[in-house]
């Protein structure tokens, strides 16, 4: 099932946190590495469906850390989020630490904890987040295999009917012209769940569309029984090769978590692509 324009827009907790944001100097990039459209859907998922247990993939500069963090203060309600990045200083500038500007407001929670987790990959540090996850958010590489092996990963550990939350879902649609950049978008079609998708409006019209670079899911019972789909959309074509030792901490993971249907399924996969990306001219 898919339903369109059923989560309320929830603006206040990007509105509150923005103006701490913008004073700090990233050159010409933005703090924030969602829009406002983007923000307030993510935000309204978490009105919504009021997590306890928040685990977000892909931290960059931190800002939309900061706006999930006041979001689910201004809900008041217990809880602990956990953020993974595996670089430790900042991708764009490299003289700063990843998530840096959460760093005034993970000083100040009431309701809750946070904790980072630098410099390792999601099989590394699941075990410590640990189970009952009840919201992801993915905004890694975008590119394969990138989210889809950090789904694998973080799927035994969710609750039921948890929600994932994708970023960049149109992302191989975009000026940067990165046509490999649909793992978030070939996650949101392959997996079995109940899916939700806002519609831009008209007037911000980013892609000559109104399709949203944001989407979530909320699994279901049927989700596990179909991750074959899943395992499946690795046959496409790779963007890249993770270092060995990060392949090789994702292959024990499935290896320990999937069946050896699926874990063959997931080595042919990565022979093809190893192959592939050998040989490109």
């Amino acid at each position: 099932m898919i339903k369109i324009n059923k989560i309320h827009l929830e603006f206040e907790s990007r509105n509150k946190v923005i103006p701490n944001l913008s004073s700090v100097s990233l050159s010409h990039y933005s703090p924030v590495e969602m829009s406002e459209f983007e923000s307030a859907f993510l935000c309204g998922l978490i009105r919504k469906y009021e997590p306890k247990k928040i685990l977000e993939v892909g931290v960059a500069a931190g800002g939309s850390t900061a706006i999930i963090l006041q979001c689910l203060e201004d809900i008041g309600n217990k809880y602990e989020m956990h953020s993974v990045d595996v670089s430790e200083k900042y991708y764009r500038t490299r003289d700063k630490q990843t998530g840096f500007l959460a760093d005034s407001i993970r000083k100040n929670l009431n309701s809750g904890t946070h904790k980072f987790y630098f410099g390792k990959i999601l099989p590394l540090v699941i075990d410590d987040i640990g189970r009952d996850i009840d919201f992801v958010i993915l905004d890694t590489v975008h590119s394969l295999p990138g989210e889809i092996l950090d789904f694998l990963v973080v799927l035994p550990y969710l609750k039921d009917n948890a929600i994932v939350c994708l970023h960049d879902v149109v992302y191989h649609q975009s000026k940067l012209k990165n046509a490999f950049g649909h793992a978030t978008g070939l996650l949101f079609s392959a997996v079995t769940a109940d899916k939700m998708l806002n519609f831009l409006p008209d007037e911000e019209d980013q892609y000559k569309s109104r399709y949203a670079n944001i989407a979530a899911f909320q699994i279901n019972s049927q989700t596990m029984k179909n991750i074959y789909n899943v395992f499946l959309s690795l046959t496409l074509r790779w963007a890249y090769l993770p270092p060995q030792e990060h392949f090789n901490a994702y292959a024990e993971f499935i290896v320990k978590n999937y069946s050896q249907d699926l874990n063959s399924i997931f080595i042919e996969s990565a022979i093809m692509n190893i192959y592939s990306i050998n040989n490109r001219s």
